[in-house]
């Protein structure tokens, strides 16, 4: 058993102390902290306990120096100088920043913290509430000068300053008590924080493994993964859950592991990265993230998060550039085809984007053998009819929701067209898509109908297509001038939409859409060819490439 020891004082503190201690700089967060997950109804309900004399927990500090630091703690932004005495919150920030910033004025900015006290209800509510001057702001209520002046400005409430003046007494003496843990090194904290982390909304993986083994860089977290991800790529910003399964996965193909002893002796033992500390383990997921995000941009054809079909496919291609950062060429043809076979095949190969599919397939990525796992990727991809004629076959086209895995082999594909703007006739760039769809989980900001809902076959892929403006613009400027096939529409269809005949708009893009999608998917997936492996291979021994003794059990 770990003997770690901590000395600690115990001490109660008002709201008014607790924002000071936030306005001077002494309150800090540390790095494992998870961000700020409240929303305005748990701020209410916070004091609401408050105002019944409901209890509502201690707070856990940790006294240690801190640097200078530009800190946000709420919606309040504070220039925070360095100091000796800093007070660290380990369990509490959720309370703390609720309390500090309901009660500012500065925090009415985030309607989060918007709230004020009801004279007529007699309890705290949100001020979005068409309440008029029965309402008195929070930040009013708590200092005695601004409700004298609140009360000045609202004559018609001036009967109910007994009431005001009772609330805020509450609020005032309002007595939070506090741990401050005063000699503990961080590996205690981590695991106080890990211990008593059931406390409100629970935790996810990522904050878990973060609080357990973060560094104080921000980049040594899976939201500043996740960040610089963006940055690089324009992809789309990854749920930190998947950041920290692409830790995981890169390590070992469970990724349903206890995450407490990642870095343990034994958990080193098992891992493709035994020698690798939790600073490298970061950074260097961060890098075959880049890997496999550039490969599905730059080779698979797949320009954002919201048109990949399936996330596990990254988290494999995660794996697979973490184990082999300069891969031959010709496994990089064989590794898209595995792609746009676990794609298009999905439903025939029993794929739902599950974690037994990310295990099954991760586990086929062997540390040291290239070609062979590739060449097990595919055979897990292999269908046992492969489609003769007719690859939407595979798809349902008659179901389009952007949320579904063959809609979104639909949009990459028709992406791989290079569709126009209509209003500029230029083809739409990845940067333009990435702003059009930032902070989007689905595609459907850039995804319109083209026929109206009426019409009988609304619900096609066939009335999909990608586009930065609404179905009115659209068919305003669409003309003969635009470059009407890379939208894979043509003068024809053009008038029929123009003209309201929708049903044969939708039969003739139906037919236009399923020849392109036959010939995109035939030559992505490349059925009909050779899956063989680098010719180098047959010269220099890479192992069995069809998974013989060197294969993972």
């Amino acid at each position: 058993m770990d003997d770690s020891q901590a000395s600690s004082t115990n001490r109660d503190y008002t709201i008014a102390e607790l924002s000071a201690l936030v306005t001077s700089g002494r309150l800090r967060l540390p790095q494992f902290q998870r961000s700020f997950r409240w929303d305005a109804q748990d701020v209410l309900n916070l004091f609401d306990s408050i105002l019944r004399g409901y209890p509502f927990g201690s707070l856990l500090l940790w006294q240690r120096e801190a640097g200078a630091d530009d800190l946000r703690i709420g919606a309040l932004e504070v220039q925070a100088g360095a100091r000796q005495d800093a007070l660290w919150v380990v369990d509490g920030q959720q309370r703390i920043t609720s309390l500090v910033n309901a009660v500012d004025p500065r925090g009415m900015a985030d309607p989060r913290f918007a709230l004020g006290y009801s004279l007529r209800a007699k309890k705290v509510v949100l001020l979005n509430r068409n309440e008029g001057s029965s309402v008195i702001p929070l930040p009013d209520l708590f200092d005695f000068a601004r409700a004298l002046e609140w009360l000045r400005n609202n004559p018609d409430v001036s009967n109910a300053a007994e009431n005001i003046q009772e609330v805020a007494a509450r609020l005032n003496r309002l007595s939070i008590p506090a741990i401050i843990m005063e000699e503990a090194n961080e590996g205690t904290l981590r695991e106080i924080f890990d211990r008593i982390n059931s406390r409100g909304k629970r935790l996810n993986p990522a904050e878990i493994f973060d609080a357990i083994h973060g560094g104080p860089d921000r980049g040594l977290t899976t939201s500043g993964i996740a960040t610089h991800v963006n940055e690089q790529t324009r992809f789309g910003r990854l749920d930190d859950t998947v950041v920290v399964q692409a830790l995981l996965v890169r390590r070992h193909p469970d990724i349903t592991r206890d995450l407490h002893n990642e870095f343990s002796p034994s958990r080193r033992n098992v891992s493709a990265f035994p020698e690798e500390n939790k600073e490298e383990a970061y950074k260097e997921t961060e890098r075959a993230l880049v890997s496999a995000i550039r490969f599905l941009q730059q080779v698979a054809g797949v320009p954002h998060i919201t048109f990949l079909p399936f996330r596990f496919q990254l988290l494999v291609l995660t794996r697979f550039f973490a184990l082999f950062p300069k891969p031959h060429d010709r496994n990089l043809e064989l590794i898209c085809r595995w792609f746009w076979r676990t794609s298009v095949g999905a439903e025939t190969l029993g794929i739902s984007g599950s974690q037994r599919d990310l295990r099954y397939m991760a586990k086929l990525i062997a540390p040291g053998k290239e070609s062979s796992s590739v060449q097990r990727l595919i055979k897990a991809a292999k269908l046992t009819m492969k489609p003769e004629s007719d690859f939407t076959n595979l798809l349902d086209l008659t179901t389009f929701r952007t949320d579904r895995a063959n809609s979104k082999v639909v949009l990459a594909a028709l992406w791989n067209k290079h569709p126009v703007d209509v209003r500029t006739n230029s083809a739409m760039t990845p940067d333009q898509l990435a702003d059009q769809l930032e902070n989007d989980s689905t595609p459907q900001a850039v995804t319109i109908k083209l026929a109206p809902d009426s019409a009988e076959s609304a619900g096609f892929a066939a009335n999909r297509l990608i586009s930065f403006v609404d179905r009115q613009e659209f068919i305003e400027r669409a003309s003969a001038e635009t470059n009407l096939d890379s939208l894979l529409l043509d003068e024809k269809m053009l008038s029929a939409l123009q003209e309201n005949r929708h049903e044969d708009f939708l039969r003739m893009r139906s037919g236009v859409l399923r020849r392109y999608l036959n010939d995109f998917l035939d030559a992505r997936t490349a059925y009909g060819q050779e899956d063989r492996p680098p010719l180098e291979d047959f010269i220099f021994d890479d192992g069995d490439p069809d998974g013989g003794p060197g294969a993972p059990a």
